[in-house]
């Protein structure tokens, strides 16, 4: 009989944090990219960039998604027993991710080229939540290693 994986017991939940920290910086990375790419005139740089950004979202899209899934007992204890003590940051990083995937989804399916107001906020929200980001993952590095110690 084979074994079930779990998202939330042993080193599941690490492995998958930890995913997600070379996945982020390849979304940032290939977003400053692609945001600097529409300054100039050539379209094919721009698209590769585009291409690519698009590529590496979904990635972190499924990851991301893998995270939540693992840390669901987290959100349900905010809707049970409000957010109290609970980390204000993570809560903001939860609606920014929100916001960026419809209004990626938005860009990429209905709003025609580069440099547009949409895209604009897309950058800025992303900007926001990568210094959020940064924050979310210095206060847990330590918690992360520790995890990853496991048995």
């Amino acid at each position: 009989m084979q074994k079930k994986i779990s998202l939330t017991k042993g080193k599941s939940i690490f492995i998958i944090d930890l995913i997600l920290i070379p996945v982020f910086v390849l979304v940032i990375y290939t977003g400053f990219e692609l945001h600097f790419a529409g300054g100039t005139n050539d379209h094919d740089i721009w698209s590769y960039w585009c291409h690519l950004h698009i590529i590496v979202s979904i990635i972190s899209l499924i990851v991301g998604w893998l995270h939540v899934k693992a840390h669901l007992g987290w959100y349900k204890s905010i809707i049970k027993n409000g957010l109290g003590k609970k980390s204000k940051i993570t809560l903001i990083l939860t609606f920014l991710f929100v916001i960026l995937i419809l209004t990626g989804i938005v860009l990429i399916f209905f709003v025609e080229g580069g440099n547009s107001a949409l895209g604009l906020w897309h950058y800025r929200f992303g900007l926001v939540m990568t210094v959020l980001l940064v924050i979310h993952l210095i206060a847990r590095f330590p918690l992360l290693l520790k995890g990853l110690k496991k048995k």
